[in-house]
C-alpha cells in the first residue's frame, strides 16, 4: 500500500484548502450529532471477521468513525485530502495507518480490506470520477466485505458554495442514478435510504434541510 500523492485538480484543491482552514471547527461540528455515521459504522464493525483490515475514506479529524474502527480491534487505514484533518486524526487514533491525499490515487492491494466507510467524501469528487471510485473500493474489498457511504440526492455536475466560511465543491447524481452506479460497480445494495442528517439542528446549520443517500453495500461472495 502507498500514500496517495498526485497533482490535484482545481476542484480538489478547493476541497483540500477548505478543510485545511476549517479543520478544528469542522471537528467540533461533526461530534455534535453523528448518529447516522455511528449507526452504519456499527453495522460494519458487527460484520467484521477476526483480524480485519478496514479503511475510512475522508476520515476528517478521526471522530467518530475512525475511533470506532480503532476500538474494534481491527487494523485501521485512514485517508483524507486535508493535511490539517490528518494531523488532528493522528492525535485521536495514533495507531492508524494514515494515507493522505486524493482518494482516487490510493494504492491498496486487491481484496485486502474487510470494510470501507466513506461518509460525505465521495461527493467531493467530480461526478465523472465517482463510478471509478466505487469500482476501486469494490476491488479493494475481500469477497463478502462491506462498505457504507453517503452520496448526495440531486442531479448536479457541480455544486459550489461556502461551508464554514470556506469555498467548497461537491457533485452528485440523482438517487436512482446513484443506486445504479453502486450496482454497476459490482455491489449488492443491502440498505439505501434518504436521510436528513441535520433536521434536528439549528436552521443555520450547514446540513439543515439537506438530504443524503446513505448506502450499505456488500461485495458478493465469489461463486465456486
Amino acid at each position: 500500500m502507498a500514500n496517495a500523492n498526485s497533482d490535484l485538480s482545481a476542484d480538489k484543491k478547493i476541497v483540500q484548502d477548505g478543510y485545511d482552514k476549517m479543520a478544528e471547527k469542522y471537528d467540533d461540528w461533526t461530534r455534535e450529532e453523528p448518529r447516522f455515521r455511528k449507526h452504519y459504522t456499527e453495522i460494519l464493525i458487527k460484520n467484521l471477521p477476526a483480524n480485519a483490515t478496514v479503511l475510512e475514506i475522508g476520515c476528517g479529524a478521526g471522530a467518530p468513525v475512525l475511533e470506532m474502527f480503532a476500538n474494534s480491534g481491527a487494523k485501521v487505514l485512514a485517508n483524507d485530502i486535508s493535511t490539517a484533518m490528518i494531523e488532528l486524526a493522528k492525535k485521536r487514533c495514533p495507531d492508524a495507518t494514515f494515507m493522505p491525499g486524493d482518494m482516487t490515487a490510493l494504492d491498496i492491494a486487491p481484496s485486502s480490506l474487510h470494510a470501507v466507510a466513506a461518509f460525505f467524501s465521495i461527493i467531493h469528487l467530480p461526478r465523472e470520477e465517482q463510478p471509478g471510485m466505487l469500482s476501486k473500493i469494490h476491488g479493494w474489498l475481500a469477497d463478502g466485505g462491506m462498505t457504507a457511504f453517503t452520496l448526495a440526492c440531486m442531479d448536479a455536475s457541480e455544486i459550489r458554495s461556502t461551508f464554514f466560511g470556506q469555498d467548497m465543491f461537491w457533485s452528485s447524481f440523482d438517487v436512482k442514478s446513484s443506486k445504479a452506479m453502486v450496482q454497476a460497480a459490482g455491489f449488492q445494495i443491502l440498505e439505501a435510504e434518504v436521510l436528513e442528517d441535520g433536521k434536528d439542528r439549528d436552521p443555520d446549520d450547514p446540513d439543515h434541510g439537506v438530504q443524503f443517500l446513505w448506502i450499505l453495500a456488500k461485495k458478493p461472495e465469489a461463486v465456486a
